[in-house]
């Protein structure tokens, strides 16, 4: 029987890591995307290893569509059909309204909110081909605790939005 492919973007590191070790201590072939910039993949993948986890580690611009776009393509071309997919890569701008940019502004719903859209986008149409496939957002979100202190915090509500059949994707 093939292993269902779980895909965690931003899976290597806080909650993404705990998701993504769960996810392969389940039986799926689990997928995890990094930044671009992200220099710890090796070492990390190394880590992995010495406690029997396999990961596959692609690099991806989350807030960018067009890297989300060939990020999904190659991971459908060399692991195979994604089954799973948790939109969980995300940024913080840790500092108050008044100090907040719009370039900071910005960067967080970009990666944060927009990064759904764009990983989910390319993944969609395979999963609803196929009849089946899942995509949550696992965001933890600071709204509640400081609702104006640390406005930049900002992540997709509700914490875990499962699309699970047909009907949720039409």
């Amino acid at each position: 029987m093939t292993k269902r492919i779980a895909v965690v973007t931003g899976g290597m590191g806080g909650l993404g890591e705990a998701i993504s070790t769960k996810l392969h201590d389940a039986g799926y072939d689990v997928v995890v995307t990094h930044s671009l910039n992200n220099t710890d993949v090796t070492d990390w993948l190394a880590r992995m290893e010495t406690q029997g986890r396999g990961f596959h580690a692609y690099p991806v611009d989350v807030a960018d569509y067009d890297s989300c776009q060939h990020c999904a393509a190659r991971i459908q071309h060399e692991v195979g059909p994604v089954d799973i997919l948790v939109n969980n890569a995300g940024v913080t701008r840790d500092m108050t309204l008044r100090k907040l940019d719009k370039v900071n502004w910005d960067t967080v719903i970009r990666t944060n909110v927009d990064s759904v859209f764009n990983m989910t986008k390319p993944l969609c149409e395979d999963m609803l081909a196929r009849g089946w496939g899942a995509s949550s957002t696992s965001h933890p979100s600071m709204g509640p605790r400081v609702p104006l202190a640390r406005p930049a915090t900002l992540r997709p509500r509700p914490a875990c939005m499962a699309l699970r059949n047909r009907s949720r994707w039409k």
